[in-house]
């Protein structure tokens, strides 16, 4: 940050709740701090402000086990890898030894042996791992091992800004084959988590896979690379093993935006491991291709191949062509799938569709793409091939009930394994009514992805805010979990993060309009902070250009918006003083919200990159929670939070976007005068900063309560009997009554997962009583699904699953259809029902 920056903000933002300008409101100030220190007494501050300290990788920083390359290099050794990655690990051990030496009083010592002995089974199991990975008797470990390195090093360099990161047209120069940085390392905490999840990974039958890691880091800390490492390896291990093709990974997120961000980066690995499988045939990965496939609803892309040929000979004839297909950029070179305008050249475009075919291609002639990306978008062709990695919104496998062929992502029907590795990313999220119903499906998908032998997949997850994990994972997952990197004695050093002493942290201020409207207050503080970018040397000024202004509801979204034509621009005029105005106009302003069509989401992203002097960037980015989670901007670090937000992880996260990389964030939250929640944590400011991470609230999820059984828990049983037992097909619902023994241990298997997940919650006497009333329950549904059955056989009918018209029986029907056994969901977050009101006698 440039000198005297926080100072400029300060006085700027001062003049949100004044009509004095900066410079006649800076001086009083500064005189005022000058008379209190001589007084020895706090300063006084008009607005209150907190630096919440950065945070950087700790650990052995200079080891050569973290160099990438030097690690994917068949050259160096075994004994050599094993030597340099059990020094790594005698550094983390060395720590913990250091930590066992602290003198702790007594009243403390039993909290710091239940942290030490957290720190003890990390470093165990990153020792173990360490010898799994070099053991002898099993060679193919290392050989995916440096696959996986391998990949990493082309995922990195072709995601630059240079290769994919950027879009260009196919016209545009690119290198084709760019080298690798030779000098690109990893964060002791990412190569560490990778040993730690080892054993879990390579081997079915370890104790580790009844435990959920999870990486629980900074925003911005490289949690990504971390499971994207792992899931790299696992894809190479799987090939080399020969245990087929099929889904190997699943990915799942909570949001579209940043589904679709992440499936840049995670085609982009995809895409190297697919060229390391076509480059190098003696490597062992077979001659299936690996690839990636994005699973969500049709409002993104299109769930079957004739809509998706539909879709795209629209946008061959459109003068200005959208990104409908969410891939909008080849993810190895960064040439545009399609392009910008009309084109009369058909191979300007890169997809190739028909009534039983969809595939992308990269246009650039050159591209080791060009003939086909390893990508696919849409539904059939994820259930007619399933890919090696499977990515979606969690909201998506509500339409494991309904679809036939979705089991096949699960290895049914294939005679491929099911998933091996399953990552659950901001795992926070999954709170409240969500969390709750993915809970009862993820008791389904575990089930699915649980081998004959019955050893169940191994999952990871990853978070920056989260409270009371060990309840939300159990009930999620039935698993325990393992924080990591866990913290030592104190609670800021954890080994793999330290505070950052060397570097600012993130700033905020606090501002609150007394004798002001809510509104008017807004105006006046939104005008002086793009004021005060405005005023900075040009060198520095593009830092601070981008005005991210975050709110809480579509409703004060849309005043802001509102004032951004007029109210703003008036303010900005008067705050001119010889310094020059600026200006506010256009396409300068952009809002980010569900209203913002997810063709038109990547656009703006990639906008939101452009500097300050370039004709398209963004002045003023009004924004709801769209932005809080997920999403990388390099050049954010200058936001406005309109209001404190329900949730302390909402805050920590939104505040994060900002202020990520070059130069330190500065958040403004404005608070309105006239609301007593605002108003309490204006006058608790400083306290609340100062132990923002305590403040975090715990994650509500009871998916097996009554409620929640009684809305999801036939879907639970509904995909088990339908995808388990080859009774897929929409006419088989009524064949269940062949399977009646395995169908009961189904029904067994799902109480017991309901028991595991309320042991925490509840004494033994209350888990036995709650696997009790979950069998019973799933007893009187199978008898409603047999004599449902029964009754359509008798007539000389078929059982159908779905609707298919008068007269003919079926199982499930959507929300507030008429005729079916039971309602059930087609997307998760659809958990309350609609109630239409009429009113008698209006308009009269």
């Amino acid at each position: 940050m440039p000198a005297g920056t926080p100072r400029s903000a300060n006085c700027a933002c001062s003049t949100g709740t004044s009509s004095r300008t900066p410079s006649a409101t800076a001086a009083p100030s500064a005189r005022s701090e000058e008379r209190t220190a001589a007084s020895n007494s706090s300063p006084a501050r008009w607005l209150p402000r907190a630096e919440v300290p950065a945070i950087r990788a700790g650990g052995p920083l200079d080891a050569p086990a973290l160099t990438i390359s030097h690690l994917a290099d068949s050259a160096v050794s075994r004994d050599q890898i094993r030597e340099e990655l059990a020094e790594f690990a005698a550094a983390y051990h060395a720590w913990y030894a250091g930590q066992r030496s602290v003198e702790v009083p007594p009243w403390g010592r039993e909290a710091a042996e239940r942290i030490l002995d957290r720190v003890r089974q990390a470093v165990t199991r990153v020792e173990a791992g360490v010898r799994t990975l070099c053991d002898p008797d099993r060679p193919e470990l290392l050989d995916a091992f440096r696959i996986a390195q391998r990949a990493m090093l082309l995922q990195m360099r072709h995601s630059a800004s240079d290769q994919a990161g950027q879009r260009r047209l196919r016209s545009d120069d690119v290198a084709l084959d760019p080298p690798v940085d030779s000098e690109a390392s990893w964060h002791p905490f990412q190569l560490a988590f990778f040993l730690l999840a080892l054993d879990g990974v390579v081997d079915p039958g370890h104790r580790d896979r009844e435990t959920t890691d999870l990486i629980w880091f900074p925003t911005g800390g490289g949690k990504t690379e971390a499971y994207l490492l792992l899931a790299a390896f696992t894809i190479a291990l799987r090939r080399i093993r020969g245990e087929g093709g099929g889904t190997t990974v699943l990915s799942r997120y909570t949001l579209s935006l940043l589904t679709t961000q992440q499936f840049q980066r995670a085609a982009t690995t995809i895409c190297a491991l697919e060229h390391l499988r076509r480059t190098g045939p003696g490597l062992g990965l077979g001659n299936e291709p690996i690839t990636i496939g994005l699973w969500v609803g049709d409002t993104t892309t299109p769930n079957k191949f004739q809509s998706a040929k539909t879709a795209f000979d629209e946008q061959r004839d459109a003068s200005h062509p959208e990104g409908v297909f969410i891939l909008d950029r080849c993810p190895w070179c960064g040439t545009r799938i399609l392009p910008p305008t009309w084109s009369s050249v058909r191979s300007d475009y890169g997809v190739r569709a028909k009534a039983d075919e969809f595939a992308f291609h990269c246009p650039r002639d050159a591209c080791a793409f060009h003939d086909v990306l390893p990508v696919a978008v849409v539904d059939q062709h994820l259930y007619q091939d399933p890919p090696t990695f499977v990515l979606g919104t969690v909201d998506k496998f509500a339409r494991l009930a309904w679809e036939p062929d979705s089991g096949r992502l699960f290895g049914a029907g294939t005679g491929h394994r099911p998933p091996s590795l399953i990552i659950q990313d901001e795992l926070h999220l999954l709170t409240g009514p969500l969390g709750t119903t993915v809970g009862l499906y993820e008791a389904a998908i575990l089930e699915l992805c649980t081998g004959p032998n019955g050893r169940p997949p191994k999952i990871v997850a990853a978070t920056a805010t989260i409270r009371r994990s060990a309840e939300q994972v159990r009930a999620l997952h039935q698993q325990d979990v393992q924080l990591f990197p866990p913290s030592g004695l104190d609670a800021r050093d954890s080994f793999f993060a330290v505070p950052d002493t060397g570097r600012p942290g993130r700033l905020y201020l606090g501002v609150m309009a007394q004798g002001h409207t809510a509104g008017r207050g807004a105006v006046a503080t939104t005008a002086a902070m793009l004021q005060g970018a405005h005023r900075l040397p040009e060198e520095h000024r593009d830092d601070y250009w981008t005005l991210v202004a975050y709110h809480h509801s579509l409703r004060e979204l849309g005043r802001t918006v509102t004032a951004a034509g007029d109210d703003i621009p008036a303010q900005l005029r008067g705050l001119g003083e010889g310094t020059g105005v600026r200006e506010l106009v256009g396409e300068q302003v952009q809002q980010l919200d569900s209203s913002v069509k997810r063709a038109d989401q990547p656009i703006l992203l990639d906008r939101l990159e452009k500097p300050w002097t370039d004709p398209r960037s963004v002045s003023f980015l009004p924004c709801t929670n769209m932005l809080s989670v997920g999403v990388d901007v390099k050049r954010l670090a200058y936001m406005l939070m309109q209001g404190q937000p329900k949730t302390t992880a909402e805050y920590i996260q939104a505040t994060s976007r900002v202020g990520r990389h070059q130069v330190p964030g500065l958040v403004v939250t404005y608070f309105n005068a006239t609301r007593p929640r605002d108003r309490s944590h204006y006058e608790t400011f400083i306290d609340y900063h100062r132990a923002l991470y305590r403040y975090v609230e715990p994650a509500s999820v009871t998916p097996w309560s009554l409620p929640a059984r009684r809305r999801a828990l036939h879907a639970a049983l509904v995909i088990l009997v339908r995808h388990r037992l080859g009774l897929a097909a929409e006419n088989r619902a009524g064949r269940i009554t062949d399977h009646k023994e395995e169908v009961g241990r189904i029904a067994d298997a799902l109480a017991e997962r309901a028991a595991t997940a309320e042991r925490g919650a509840t004494a033994g006497a209350g888990t036995d009583a709650v696997r009790a009333e979950v069998r019973t329950e799933l007893g009187y549904l199978l008898d409603d699904w047999y004599r449902q059955a029964d009754t359509a056989a008798t007539e000389g009918k078929n059982l159908y699953y779905r609707s298919q018209g008068k007269g003919q029986h079926n199982l499930l029907k959507a929300l507030e259809q008429r005729y079916g056994l039971w309602e059930t969901l087609n997307s998760m977050r659809s958990v309350d029902r609609e109630c239409q009101i009429t009113v008698t006698g209006a308009g009269k």
